[in-house]
């Protein structure tokens, strides 16, 4: 594969094997009321950012409490669940440093909010590998394409010049939309929309680690 100057990677399902532990805290998080959110109910939430899911819980399941109550919620699961239940995905390190050895600038883009990123690729020790991070700020998240627009005018690049690297069948739809070469990255909690990705992606990656052979 030929690589464009910049990457924009997403970091649940993409970087770290976390994807499924989402399930865990929506469990958490909605277990007071006994409410249990459906396969089809996570997967319309997949994409928002942790206010847009508070929102939806909220109004979904006729919650008697606001918004922000949830919202902190959700983030206080959502740190303990990264520490305990998340996962750096095979050859990730090895790849970030390829792409960096010829050149590439790097960056994470993610629908988890900006603190929550960073401590946890703090914590995999490979935050330094990045440029910077960014979080979406529009609650419907990767449904829409600001944060890779955001990405492109901090790189100072077109999307053309900028590869997003993606597990959701969504979030790679928005950014080849919006122009950007996408990579479809297999994941086992998207694997049942995987035939979507690879049709709507420029390329595809099975393991990071087969791909950064594939530099050589």
């Amino acid at each position: 594969m030929q690589l464009l100057p910049y990457a924009i990677l997403d970091m649940d399902g993409t970087l770290l094997d976390s994807s499924g532990m989402w399930d865990v805290v929506s469990e958490q998080v909605l277990a007071p009321w006994g409410k249990v959110c459906t396969s089809r109910e996570r997967e319309d939430t997949m994409t928002m950012t942790v206010d847009g899911t508070a929102a939806y819980y909220v109004q979904h399941f006729s919650l008697p409490i606001p918004p922000e109550q949830m919202a902190a919620s959700i983030r206080q699961h959502a740190r303990r669940a990264y520490a305990t239940l998340a996962r750096v995905k095979p050859g990730v390190p090895q790849a970030l440093d390829a792409m960096r050895a010829r050149g590439v600038t790097l960056c994470v883009a993610s629908g988890t909010e900006k603190p929550l990123v960073d401590a946890a690729l703090e914590q995999f020790g490979i935050l330094d590998r990045f440029a910077f991070t960014l979080d979406c700020v529009t609650p419907r998240g990767k449904e829409e394409p600001e944060v890779y627009l955001r990405a492109a005018e901090r790189f100072g690049a077109k999307p053309a010049q900028i590869m997003v690297f993606e597990d959701s069948p969504t979030a790679v739809a928005t950014a080849r939309k919006a122009g950007f070469y996408t990579v479809g990255v297999l994941d086992s909690y998207t694997r049942p929309h995987w035939e979507q990705v690879r049709a709507s992606a420029d390329a595809v990656l099975d393991s990071w680690t087969e791909w950064t052979r594939q530099l050589d």
